[in-house]
């Protein structure tokens, strides 16, 4: 097998696909092609690396809207109370007191 450095990605690539298209086992189809099956498994895998990298993409988070906040407290690790905007302070204090001594 007498290929060029830059040109082994390129050949590999084109053995993957006969190999897929021959329904072989990769011993099978290593035996045929002649090489090792450790050199085709190991440019098997570094093909199928490159092209889980290559499928990378940026994802933006969206913006939180802020109309409508919302807090959650967990109170003594048992109760949870969801605060909405508007909430009357004096309100809040008065239950959170009131669950803290149950």
């Amino acid at each position: 097998m007498q290929t060029k450095a830059n040109d082994k990605p390129a050949f590999w690539k084109q053995k993957l696909q006969e190999y897929r298209k021959s329904g072989l086992s990769r011993r099978t189809f290593s035996e045929q092609i002649g090489v090792n099956k450790s050199t085709l498994d190991y440019w098997f895998a570094r093909i199928s690396k490159e092209k889980r990298t290559k499928g990378l993409v940026e994802v933006k988070p969206a913006s939180i809207p802020i109309s409508n906040c919302s807090i959650h407290i967990v109170v003594a690790g048992k109760y949870r109370i969801e605060v909405n905007d508007g909430v009357e302070p004096h309100l809040l204090s008065v239950v959170v007191k009131t669950l803290e001594t149950l």
